[in-house]
């Protein structure tokens, strides 16, 4: 667990009110985190307190997530993709480094490719321009997320059935920080209701993955991208060719990892990616 805390702070963008954590290691190179699909922004707290001496983290509850705003304007991908711009221009954010975790992948994938004078590198976590067969056939018949439970550990329980590899101690902590109990004492998500069990058009619009696969093509700048060993989204044939087709792309697998590597595994998530980030300084032993 973190011993480090971030200031929570807040800047409007897009007529969207975000939160955001900052490790405020200014003079550094920012590095800005993006979490996944009804996530929020302590996914990265393990990650960005162990880079936080090296850079300025910035880790963002994007719209409708966390501790942000529910966004009138709705959730689609270029909605976010114009509030990853006017974070980063609120902030003056001229070169940064950015890593995002499944949809926040998708969110780098987009921005990028118009601003590669801005963007030194980018992380994505267990996300492509397109699922596994094996992804899509799981997610067809994946049950159906309930949007209220008697406990957190009820929470718990159920967030389990879908995670054997977190520790329970980090698996907890997921908990607390993406759910919040209602005035009737029942718990319940954060993030926007309207965001759960709905399919992601990503996963089958050939127009937007289209538009991901174009960001791999015309990124100049170093791509690692981070898979799950367990998560199956990201299959071994995208891999190469993303590599095939990307200019500076190279991968690492985390073992016993699902989909959210950095819950799922925090520490070998900063060991896999210390060398790409230019930090090489051991992490201290728990």
């Amino acid at each position: 667990m973190t011993t480090v805390k971030a200031q929570e702070k807040f800047v409007t963008v897009n007529g969207v009110r975000l939160r955001y954590l900052d490790w405020g290691t200014d003079g550094k190179t920012p590095l800005v985190c993006l979490h996944g699909h009804t996530g929020q922004a302590h996914i990265w707290d393990e990650f960005a307190e162990a880079m936080s001496p090296h850079y300025h983290v910035l880790a963002v509850d994007q719209r409708g997530h966390g501790g942000s705003q529910w966004a009138d304007t709705g959730y689609a991908r270029d909605r976010f993709v114009e509030d990853l711009a006017g974070f980063v221009d609120a902030l003056g954010l001229s070169k940064f480094v950015l890593a995002g975790l499944s949809m926040g992948g998708w969110h780098s994938l987009l921005y990028t490719p118009d601003h590669q004078d801005r963007v030194e590198r980018i992380i994505i976590v267990d996300i492509s321009p397109q699922p596994s067969p094996q992804w899509q056939e799981r997610a067809a018949s994946r049950p159906v997320t309930p949007m209220e439970f008697p406990s957190l550990d009820a929470a718990i329980s159920w967030m389990r059935e879908s995670n054997p590899w977190a520790s329970d101690a980090g698996l907890r902590k997921d908990a607390e920080d993406k759910m919040y109990r209602r005035d009737d004492g029942q718990w319940t998500w954060k993030a926007d209701a309207s965001l759960f069990n709905v399919p992601l058009p990503d996963q089958t619009d050939p127009t937007l993955q289209a538009r991901y696969w174009k960001g791999i093509d015309s990124i100049t700048c170093p791509i690692l991208e981070v898979r799950g060993a367990e998560s199956g989204l990201v299959s071994d044939e995208t891999i190469e060719q993303m590599k095939q087709r990307g200019k500076q792309i190279t991968s690492v697998d985390i073992p016993n990892a699902g989909h959210v590597v950095t819950v799922d595994k925090p520490k070998e998530f900063i060991e896999a990616t210390r060398s790409f980030l230019g930090v090489h300084a051991q992490i201290s032993p728990a």
